[in-house]
């Protein structure tokens, strides 16, 4: 596949018997007959679609970092296929997806797709639920998370809500189905819930002009602009791509009318419909919409707080959900925990959590088991409440489903808030969420009418959120027990990754990069970095949140990256540009330049 405007290339190449050494180098043959690609790195891939060997190879390209180069080399029987994947790396950051679809989609030969249609479902009885439990509390402990809150709903009945663990590391308050967590995206169902209560009233239509609903809302196109429509709006199907530094630099100051101002900014990448590009802000500009629906007259904020707690809340009888972020710390609450480079779980910074408070449309929910138990009640039961009485008319219920643009793998669709899966023949929805320090996850079959709720406090949940699902699905339908093995491969993994990236950074900083930097940085709309040294430790301080950094080994200069557990993960390039110095960060689909501040003047 050639898409000449972005020079993106996979090359699909089938190559005879023999090692996979061998292999993988007739496949570069192929594709490059005169050039050498530079190995970085190999490792195994967890087994799938009937390939009894999968194994991912990470290359260095000629052309350095800007450019993304990997390979997948997939073994059925005596043969082998491999797949090269060669693009800027800005392109694959866009389009992932669609790169995961072409995987996805390659089965060994004679290789049957397990279906559950017409497969016997299993009541989840005391014994059952006993076997889920202890599954989550291995993981629990192997993957070292401090606290799970666990629901499982079926039948129209809660089969079980509780937690494990502690809501803080070394501490004794244990989790409960009462303890809050902050919920992340899957406050997302809960916002397009409250647009689908809207559209069932006769307030509003999937298919009105956003603009008309929301005469505040705009993106960098006019013309896309008049085009988007209310379900556009949180179906991750816009064209406008992921654009997130602003909140993460600034949330904690901004407004729901400085979001909608970064929106109006953004140009988009793709047509409607043509690529799955997962837009936080999109998201929160749907909630503030329907927010400003249903309360013209009140501020963004307040006007989305009151439509959801009217409208979602109170309904389902969702007591203990809240957007406030201080009163939601108080009480019967998780902490937040993430690792250190040396692999220890601690608590994690929850300076970047507060960007949250502006974009609680998108994940700014703080919620408990006991509450979301309830939701899932409703979605299984059709949009009736426990005592049979309809909260909800099916249409405006179901359309939400419907799948609005294609995600990553066969037959996965994302709708409006919700993510479906078809894959095994039968219908499956989902939503996950991720925020430092949280992961969460709502799963449920409607075709089944059995569901649940997942809920995290520690970086490593997003683990457990890949292989729960597995496990659900074999208790739920007796299939063959596998996912426990998954389970078993993830720790080992982990820390070899863990150990892997440690030995890329140096802490502290050696003295010539220390000197290299300036003492203060400023961009236009991120605002300020203060360099700091305490003792041995360098420090990025950005105002809402300050963290420790290290260097990273790289063959792009001075390159420094963010490493306090809650905050790690952020890359600067040092460099200069008319003898400022500066700090270049860059997410992936645009770079943001810090230049020096000098004497006070940016």
């Amino acid at each position: 596949m050639r898409v000449p405007a972005d020079d993106a290339r996979i090359a699909l190449v089938d190559v005879d018997s023999g090692p996979a050494e061998q292999a993988i180098a007739r496949a570069w043959k192929a594709y490059r007959p005169t050039e050498v690609a530079t190995l970085r790195s190999r490792r195994d891939r967890p087994l799938r679609d009937g390939w009894s060997s999968i194994q991912s190879y990470t290359y260095e390209s000629e052309e350095g970092p800007d450019r993304f180069l990997r390979a997948q080399l997939l073994q059925g029987g005596d043969t082998w296929i491999a797949v090269i994947i060669d693009m800027p790396a800005t392109v694959m950051d866009r389009r992932e997806p669609q790169v995961t679809r072409v995987l996805s989609s390659l089965r060994a030969k004679g290789y049957v797709p397990e279906t559950l249609v017409g497969r016997k479902v299993q009541t989840f009885d005391a014994a059952r639920i006993a076997r889920l439990v202890q599954f989550v509390e291995d993981a629990r402990v192997r993957l070292g998370i401090p606290g799970i809150g666990l629901g499982v709903v079926q039948d129209g009945e809660v089969k079980y809500a509780g937690g494990l663990g502690v809501r803080d590391v070394g501490g004794d308050l244990e989790v409960d189905a009462s303890t809050r967590f902050l919920t992340a995206s899957i406050t997302k169902p809960l916002t397009s819930l409250m647009l689908a209560k809207l559209v069932d009233a006769g307030k509003l239509e999937w298919d009105a002009p956003a603009a008309k609903m929301l005469p505040s809302f705009r993106v960098g196109d006019a013309a896309l602009t008049q085009r988007l429509q209310v379900r556009h709006m949180i179906c991750a199907c816009s064209g406008i791509p992921a654009h997130d530094m602003e909140t993460a630099f600034s949330g904690d100051e901004m407004s729901p009318d400085d979001v909608l101002g970064v929106l109006a900014g953004i140009q988009p990448t793709a047509r409607i419909g043509e690529l799955y590009q997962y837009s936080n802000l999109m998201a929160v500009a749907g909630g503030y919409l329907g927010g400003h629906v249903a309360h013209a007259g009140l501020p963004l904020d307040q006007a989305y707080d009151r439509a959801m707690q009217e409208l979602v809340f109170d309904p389902l009888g969702m007591a203990a959900t809240t957007f406030d972020f201080d009163a939601a710390m108080q009480g019967n609450v998780a902490s937040p925990h993430a690792t250190t480079l040396d692999g220890e779980t601690v608590v994690a910074d929850m300076g970047l959590n507060r960007m949250s408070i502006v974009m609680r449309p998108d994940g700014g929910a703080w919620s408990n088991v006991d509450d979301l138990n309830r939701y899932l009640q409703m979605e299984l039961a059709g949009g009736r409440l426990a005592d049979g009485r309809r909260y909800i008319g099916t249409a405006a219920l179901q359309e939400r489903l419907k799948g609005q643009v294609a995600r990553g793998g066969v037959e996965q669709w994302y709708g409006m808030g919700l993510k479906t899966d078809r894959r095994h023949g039968i219908l499956q929805v989902t939503h996950g969420g991720s925020m430092p320090g949280y992961q969460t996850e709502m799963t449920w079959f409607p075709e089944r009418n059995a569901g649940y709720v997942l809920l995290t406090n520690a970086d490593a949940g997003v683990a457990l959120r890949g292989v729960l699902v597995d496990r659900f699905r074999e208790l739920l339908f007796d299939l063959d027990p596998q996912a426990e093995a998954a389970l078993a491969a993830v720790p080992p993994r982990m820390e070899a990754e863990r150990k892997q990236h440690r030995a890329t950074l140096t802490v502290p900083l050696a003295a010539e990069t220390l000197q290299a930097l300036a003492p203060v940085y400023a961009h236009p709309v991120l605002g300020t970095i203060r360099v700091a040294t305490e003792g041995s430790k360098t420090w990025f301080d950005a105002g809402g949140w300050r963290t420790q950094v290290a260097s990273v080994a790289s063959d792009s200069g001075v390159v420094l990256e963010s490493i306090t557990p809650g905050l790690a993960g952020f890359r600067f390039t040092a460099s200069a540009v008319d003898d400022a110095r500066t700090l270049v960060l860059d997410d992936g689909q645009r770079s943001y330049t810090f230049r020096e501040e000098q004497h006070g003047v940016r």
